[in-house]
């Protein structure tokens, strides 16, 4: 943004004969046609001006808090919603599948949860039981056969691999004794805690990777954060987005600020709650009320359209005056940074210097006279008179080479 410094002072009970600053000389014989000002009392201010953009308080732009293509999109710019109202959304086919096969994967594991768990039949006991007894019995007639072949044996009665073959039959009774008594155990205890814990687990793991699909799903239909006006939509139906993609602009147009950037070597005079000027000649706004509402603690660098690096502060102006100004008009912006009220003051126009002092030209009697003056403060169109002149005087506004003491002057608007 171009910086300007403007220094301008507003005229209180000033009558003044400027018509839009222009300037003529009609010369016949020795009288000269001028322009004439009258001294009155008045205020001298200066300002820094700057350029900035409008802004909403509550503009927001939506980004896609999912991956997939724009199915629809519910609202165009200019279009009124309401915090809430669908305004987007994104295809949602691929995740209902998935969802779906969750669905069928916890159901399969409830199914053999709920197998596994459920008590066991009596007449599977009893039977099991029942082999149990039978294998006790042989493991008996398995001992004493051992033990009668071990005697046989020994009186040579029988072969060893007789003998053999009856310690054999009794370890194979013994292991058989253990394994069936081990599933009678089983089945009257039913599945294990661990057993039950892994099945839980997993069904689990299953239902909350369920509730992760289904809050994407949520997340697939966009909808307004807060109420206001669409003021941009950044993509058109079709379009693949992915996660933080921006997708629409949405802002209260009914409470604009202004955003502006003043150089950090001019922020320091410039108050919170002060007074600041807006207008704009391209938008024919030749003056509203604002206020400075914001002065931002940390200053930050930007290039100048000049190419320049500049440390600048933000400032946020508050628009105390109701306006048709839109979401990013630039509008000038010129805040006060001093005053000085009731003092005698002329157009700086009418000042000169000559002999390494301030004049002007003021007429009396219609002939013009050279008159020496002190000068105070200075603005861009005014500038306090401190002395050799007073209220009411009428000064020669712009006088150049033809305008010298003792020529007749005539007022251009008599």
């Amino acid at each position: 943004m171009k910086k300007k410094i403007i220094k301008i002072s507003s005229i209180v009970l000033v009558v003044s004969i400027i018509v839009f600053g222009i300037y003529y000389k009609m010369k016949s014989g020795n009288v000269v046609t001028t322009e004439l000002h009258e001294v009155a009392y008045g205020r001298v201010a200066d300002f820094v001006e700057e350029t900035g953009t409008v802004k909403s308080r509550s503009q927001r732009t939506i980004y896609s808090e999912a991956t997939g293509e724009i199915k629809s999109i519910h609202v165009t710019e200019g279009d009124f919603v309401t915090e809430g109202d669908p305004i987007a959304e994104i295809d949602s086919e691929k995740l209902e599948i998935e969802i779906k096969s969750l669905d069928a994967q916890i159901g399969g594991l409830r199914a053999t949860y709920k197998e596994a768990i459920k008590p066991v039949d009596k007449e599977e006991i009893a039977k099991a039981q029942a082999s149990v007894n039978k294998t006790k019995v042989l493991l008996n007639e398995a001992k004493r056969n051992l033990e009668n072949s071990k005697k046989l044996y020994e009186s040579q009665a029988i072969s060893h691999e007789a003998y053999k073959t009856a310690e054999e039959n009794l370890a194979v009774q013994e292991n058989t004794l253990k394994i069936e008594e081990n599933e009678l155990q089983l089945l009257k205890k039913g599945v294990s805690s661990n057993i039950k814990n892994q099945y839980e687990a997993q069904i689990a793991q299953l239902v909350y990777q369920k509730e992760i699909l289904e809050k994407s799903r949520e997340e697939l239909m966009i909808k307004a954060p807060v109420s206001g006006i669409i003021t941009e939509t950044f993509l058109k139906e079709g379009a693949y987005v992915q996660q933080g993609t921006e997708v629409i602009e949405i802002a209260n147009i009914k409470d604009l600020y202004i955003e502006v950037d003043v150089l950090a070597s001019e922020v320091g005079e410039i108050k919170e709650n002060g007074s600041a000027i807006i207008f704009s000649e391209d938008l024919g706004i030749d003056k509203l009320e604002g206020k400075v509402e914001k002065i931002y603690p940390k200053a930050f660098s930007k290039v100048s359209d000049l190419g320049i690096e500049q440390k600048r502060v933000r400032i946020e102006v508050a628009i105390t005056e109701n306006t048709e100004l839109k979401i990013g008009y630039e509008v000038d912006c010129k805040f006060e940074l001093w005053s000085k009220a009731n003092i005698l003051v002329v157009p700086d126009n009418t000042v000169f210097d000559f002999n390494d002092s301030k004049y002007v030209f003021i007429v009396e009697k219609d002939i013009a006279v050279l008159k020496k003056i002190e000068t105070g403060l200075e603005g861009e169109d005014y500038i306090e008179i401190q002395s050799g002149l007073k209220e009411g005087d009428k000064v020669i506004v712009s006088p150049n080479e033809d305008i010298e003491e003792g020529v007749k002057i005539k007022d251009q608007n008599d």
